[in-house]
């Protein structure tokens, strides 16, 4: 599992992003997304999400007072699955930021939000985007 946190100062908003998870991981992701504000039927679907061990699946939770997401990608089935079920997270993540800060999510400030998200998720995640790298057949660095 990755864990990481990203910051975009232009809407004073911090990400919580856990990538390749696993249910190991639904004590620590459930109490992120109680921080963040999540209500008790979202972290129960977020809790049935978690522990189903399902592959090719995400979560995706904004907390408007709390100016936090939580973002989780679970286990792929490929990296192409990864690539998939990641930007269908950033997507739900730029939406669901827009509408908290009340800019137009077909916007130029909603694309360039999610660039931003790619950009700086990549260095930790670029080795999930690779089928070769996934079964250890190719060396990359890891942040």
């Amino acid at each position: 599992m990755i864990r990481r946190e990203a910051y975009l100062p232009e809407f004073d908003w911090v990400i919580k992003a856990y990538f390749a998870v696993s249910s190991y991981w639904t004590d620590e992701i459930m109490a992120e997304l109680w921080k963040a504000g999540a209500s008790e039927e979202e972290m129960y679907k977020s809790y049935v999400s978690l522990m189903s061990g399902n592959l090719d699946e995400g979560i995706c939770f904004t907390g408007d007072y709390s100016r936090t997401s939580v973002l989780v990608v679970a286990k792929t089935s490929s990296a192409a699955e990864f690539y998939n079920s990641t930007t269908h997270e950033f997507c739900h993540l730029a939406a669901q930021i827009a509408q908290c800060i009340g800019v137009n999510p077909a916007g130029e400030e909603v694309a360039y939000m999610v660039g931003e998200m790619a950009r700086d998720f990549y260095p930790s995640i670029k080795h999930l985007l690779c089928d070769g790298c996934r079964r250890g057949k190719h060396k990359v660095h890891r942040h």
